[in-house]
């Protein structure tokens, strides 16, 4: 076999990746068909990746002039934290070499994220890719983050007996409440996640007043106790099976600790699913923290179905010093 090739990812390179990003976003809608279909044809992935083939953010890998491999990486803060970050479009391998493949890729643009102070490394993967995992795991990345989706149908079983209204302002206060209360709860066991500064009730006001968002508040003995807030998925960045007009995705979902496991966020659920069918959606997603124990059973028991991965790996800032 001849020896790879890696260079800088090129205009040349488009079509090319952009096909491979489309066969891997078709195997995984392959498993699960009520995905939207729309990354199937590479054209629809091209406008993704065109910003980026500038010889700068990322790499092609070369074996006989074909491309087989690519690696983008995208600049940004997450919790305040300078990450490079890989999203499910950013990369794809077409080789039985795929795991040397990538290999090589991550080892040449670590190299500069770390040169450049770039200590976090994330990367987003379809949960069909199981190889693929594999070797980001053989390279020192753990999972973090779970993409789920289910369908607006409605949830059969037992109901709690709560007042469910919609938020609006005259709610502003409540829901800065519940919002700090989910903030404390992910700072918990297992999850971790230290306590950043909360969005103002400025954002929250505006937030509230755009007749696209719906946040739904849970009420028993005129006390709220839950809320779930939804907001248009083609709105957010987010992942490519959830990337659509016919998809809402959860942005925030938090019940109190001393009433769960009663039903309550179901039927917060199962209304918020409701709504979202009379307004024309199809889909439902949700992300959530891996190490989120009671998340993660919540949204697995409600038909949610994971469709990404988010893997992340935290290079030792001591690096630096001796670089």
């Amino acid at each position: 076999m001849n020896s790879i090739e890696i260079v800088p990812f090129q205009r040349d390179h488009l079509q090319d990746a952009a096909v491979l990003v489309a066969n891997r976003y078709r195997a995984e809608r392959g498993i699960n068909r009520s995905l939207p279909s729309q990354f199937e044809d590479a054209d629809a992935v091209l406008p993704l990746l065109k910003d980026y083939a500038n010889g700068q953010a990322g790499i092609a890998a070369i074996l006989e002039k074909r491309l087989i491999g690519f690696l983008i990486g995208l600049f940004i803060t997450v919790r305040q934290v300078k990450t490079a970050y890989v999203p499910d479009w950013g990369h794809a391998v077409d080789s039985e070499s795929s795991q040397k493949i990538y290999r090589a890729m991550y080892a040449n643009l670590a190299r500069r994220w770390v040169a450049d102070g770039y200590l976090a490394h994330a990367v987003t993967l379809l949960t069909h890719e199981r190889e693929a995992m594999d070797t980001w795991f053989s390279l020192g990345f753990g999972m973090v983050g779970v993409d789920s989706v289910r369908d607006v149908i409605p949830i059969e079983g037992g109901m709690a007996e709560v007042e469910i209204r919609r938020a609006g302002l005259e709610d502003i206060d409540v829901v800065l409440t519940l919002r700090v209360a989910l903030k404390r709860h992910l700072a918990e066991a297992p999850i971790f996640i230290p306590l950043t500064t909360q969005r103002g009730r400025e954002f929250y006001e505006k937030w509230l007043l755009d007749s696209a968002n719906a946040l739904w508040l849970a009420y028993r003995d005129k006390d709220a106790v839950a809320f779930i807030e939804l907001m248009p998925s083609s709105q957010l960045g987010v992942v490519m099976p959830v990337f659509s007009k016919t998809t809402v995705t959860i942005t925030g979902a938090f019940t109190k600790e001393d009433l769960r496991q009663r039903g309550i966020g179901t039927t917060l659920l199962n209304h918020s699913l409701e709504w979202a069918r009379s307004v024309g959606y199809k889909n439902c997603a949700v992300d959530f923290e891996s190490a989120n124990t009671i998340g993660s059973s919540f949204w697995h028991g409600n038909g949610f179905k994971s469709v990404c991965y988010s893997l992340v790996r935290h290079i030792d800032e001591r690096i630096s010093q001796t670089n």
